[in-house]
Formats: structure tokens, sequence, C-alpha cells
């Protein structure tokens, strides 16, 4: 494989492989979130680029790159044994007045019905507060039915539809208190 150097520091590469056979029964415990590091920031943008709606529209691993560098002060990672495995961007502010805006929540396809989106959620969540919010806001395609399941399952229900300015299609705007 090879690997091509973006920004110094930061190689865009292919997800790391992870036997999901040795992974912990307690996720909760097992996961640990925080901020990324420099190295960290090329597995997630290959996460990215692999998942949709990045996938569906042919979005480079070097675009999802630019993209991720620009939402870095806002982007947590989760990662179990050492290992990428799944994403959020939360922001003091989004398209709800005074609530936070969880902009993304990406899991690594192999790792999803395991728990991982719920840590993360939870994560999302304690970061609002964190920013004295009461409110935390964010956006999902209506037909992602799993998606939209997983939030209403965690409390959020849906407050308006609104219009997506990238792609111009309908998305449910979603919010639950905290």
């Amino acid at each position: 494989m090879t690997m091509k150097q973006v920004d110094p520091g930061a190689e865009v590469g292919a997800v790391p492989v992870l036997d999901p056979s040795s992974l912990p029964n307690d996720l909760n415990s097992a996961v640990k979130v925080s901020n990324p590091t420099d190295e960290d920031m090329g597995t997630v943008a290959a996460l990215r680029a692999s998942s949709d709606p990045w996938k569906g529209r042919g979005e480079t691993q070097e675009e999802s790159l630019q993209a991720l560098t620009q939402l870095r002060p806002f982007l947590h990672v989760a990662k179990l044994q050492n290992q990428v495995v799944g994403y959020i961007t939360v922001e003091r502010d989004g398209p709800v007045p005074g609530a936070a805006y969880m902009r993304n929540i990406v899991v690594r396809p192999d790792l999803r019905k395991r728990g991982l989106g719920m840590v993360l959620l939870n994560h999302a969540i304690q970061v609002a507060r964190d920013m004295y919010r009461k409110t935390i806001a964010l956006r999902v395609d209506p037909a992602n039915g799993p998606a939209v399941s997983f939030y209403r399952k965690a409390g959020f229900t849906t407050v308006a539809t609104v219009v997506s300015k990238k792609s111009g299609k309908l998305r449910l705007l979603m919010s639950r208190e905290l």
C-alpha cells in the first residue's frame, strides 16, 4: 500500500484491520475518546472517505483530510486497542439557536451495532454540557433509517425538516435536551 503525504505529519492511508473477536464486552470502558493527534488525521480521513454520504459523493481521502482539518477544533476520535474506530464533531453553535451541533458521527462499518455509536453519542452529549449547552442538535438524512432510529432511541426528536445547502436534499433537524 502506498501512502501520500498530504500535510506535514498527516498521512492518508487505509483504515487498519481490527479483529472483532478480540473486542472487549464492555466498550464503554475500553473505548477512549480524545482530540485527534496529527497521526490520527490520516486514519480519520480514510474512515470518512469510506463512509456514506462522503463515499457516495466520491470524496477522496485528501478532500476528507482537508474538510476534517477545518473541523479539527471540534473533532473527537474514538480509539479501541489504540486504533481509530470512529469520530464525532461537536460544535458550540449550529442551526438551533443555543444548542450544540453534532455535525458528524462516524463508526467503522465493521464495528457497527456493537455500542460504539452510543459511546460516541454519550461523549458528544458530555462535550455539549461542557460547552454549557442545554440542547444538542443534528441533521440526518430521513432515508437513513438506521441512523434516524438510533437517534430516536437516544431521545432525539425531529424539530424541523430542512434542505441541505450542499446536496439540496431534505434532512431531518433533530435535537434533544441535555
